[in-house]
């Protein structure tokens, strides 16, 4: 007899892709980033071979002169998520992922990045070729 799960997953996605450069960012990655109103996120790529992936604030909103992509905006007043346009950031991800529309995904624990600070590491689910 094959056992079969009622429940595949009980954590909600940390992080969401969407087609149109959308990016959806739950409470846990805000508070864990320190993020504000206007602060700038970014993806850095870490190793060749096999990359990690990381998300992190780029500039806060007090340095954040001028035109910039991965602006974060609460999505409504009083919410502790954040949603942020980057369509170069979504195309990304979702090339990485071999997804076509949207792409959900976790984080891991926060981490200090030499020159970067405070990063939190995407999980990016292996695709089989």
């Amino acid at each position: 007899m094959e056992m079969k799960k009622i429940i595949q997953g009980s954590r909600h996605a940390d992080v969401t892709f969407h087609r149109d450069g959308r990016i959806d960012l739950t409470a846990h990655v805000v508070k864990a980033l320190d993020l504000h109103e206007g602060d700038v996120i970014n993806i850095a790529e870490l190793g060749e071979r096999y990359p990690e992936h990381f998300i992190f604030v780029a500039r806060r909103a007090v340095d954040a002169t001028g035109r910039h992509s991965g602006i974060c905006r609460p999505v409504k007043r009083g919410g502790n998520y954040q949603r942020v346009y980057s369509k170069c950031l979504t195309d990304y991800i979702l090339h990485r992922c071999q997804a076509s529309d949207s792409q959900a995904l976790r984080v891991g624990a926060p981490t200090q990045l030499t020159g970067i600070g405070q990063a939190l590491p995407l999980i990016i689910p292996h695709k089989k070729p």
